[in-house]
């Protein structure tokens, strides 16, 4: 038998008899990037304003119309919210947000976001921060339609299970939602101007951020865009975090992208009405994770 060092179970924690974490008074802001929400920014509004309500909290909501082409400025202008013109790209919205408010705690509702859950989204993103058992929360939303559980089980969770490992638990299963919140002095000072914008700041909080949270969300449900190559783009981000983390190197991040190419294919083989989802999904997480251990090899030889 092979005699390890002994490990102390306690791990340098002191116990305590008392609570040692204490509940916050800090300000709060709403940011509602929009674009081309006339038919849903009124009620997003609404539940902000509910949200912080229930919180017992004051608080500002705010508008971000990014490059609106549609009703959406004057129907969030019949609101109480306050409401600024933003360039395109959901990152310019987020930015123009920030820039724009002055809450010591920012909270980030998307604005064609229905949500049917007893609470507003807002105040369960905001109660852990605020009772000071979180710094940072990403919503973990049920989820609806298939493309977010190819993306989390055929590109997220194998290339971050790989590189951080970490991460994986403190993001839950949506860490693709935009609907999240931070202290203000987590978010990025850069961040892209598109959609790439939610996993370059996920991966910024997992760097910065001592208790990042998975928040556990009801049902809901928003229009599904397409957004062309945006998981190779987000692959793009992973690797250049990885880069400067110092989880990988050059080599690998080629090896990432040939691995990507065949993920992305696998993919592509759902059929709709014919595929059960979850089987699907299942089986796409075990042949990506395949085609990425093969892929890593093949540097390592």
């Amino acid at each position: 038998m092979v005699k390890r060092p002994e490990i102390d179970p306690a791990l340098g924690l002191d116990l305590v008899p008392n609570r040692t974490i204490s509940s916050s008074k800090a300000t709060v802001s709403i940011v509602i990037p929009a674009h081309n929400e006339e038919a849903t920014i009124a009620s997003v509004v609404a539940e902000a304003r509910q949200g912080l309500s229930l919180l017992g909290i004051g608080g500002e909501v705010l508008v971000s119309a990014s490059g609106c082409t549609d009703g959406t400025v004057a129907e969030a202008q019949k609101t109480d919210a306050r409401v600024i013109e933003a360039p395109i790209g959901k990152g310019a919205a987020i930015k123009a947000g920030l820039a724009s408010t002055s809450g010591d705690i920012v909270c980030l509702i998307d604005g064609d976001m229905q949500y049917f859950g007893d609470r507003p989204l807002s105040t369960i993103l905001l109660e852990p921060i605020l009772s000071g058992i979180a710094d940072a929360c990403v919503t973990d939303l049920y989820w609806r339609p298939l493309y977010p559980q190819m993306w989390l089980h055929g590109f997220f969770a194998p290339v971050c299970g790989y590189l951080y490992p970490e991460m994986l638990p403190k993001v839950g299963s949506t860490p693709w939602s935009g609907q999240r919140a931070a202290w203000r002095h987590l978010w990025p000072e850069e961040m892209p101007d598109h959609f790439t914008v939610d996993l370059d700041i996920l991966m910024h909080w997992n760097r910065k951020a001592l208790r990042l949270r998975p928040i556990v969300a009801d049902d809901w449900t928003n229009p599904q865009r397409p957004k062309d190559d945006l998981m190779s783009q987000e692959l793009d981000v992973i690797i250049r975090h990885g880069l400067i983390d110092g989880r990988l190197d050059e080599v690998t991040s080629i090896a990432l992208r040939k691995w990507y190419d065949h993920a992305h294919s696998l993919m592509a083989e759902y059929k709709p009405n014919i595929d059960s989802p979850q089987d699907f999904e299942q089986e796409l997480l075990k042949a990506s994770m395949q085609e990425l251990r093969r892929q890593l090899g093949l540097v390592q030889r």
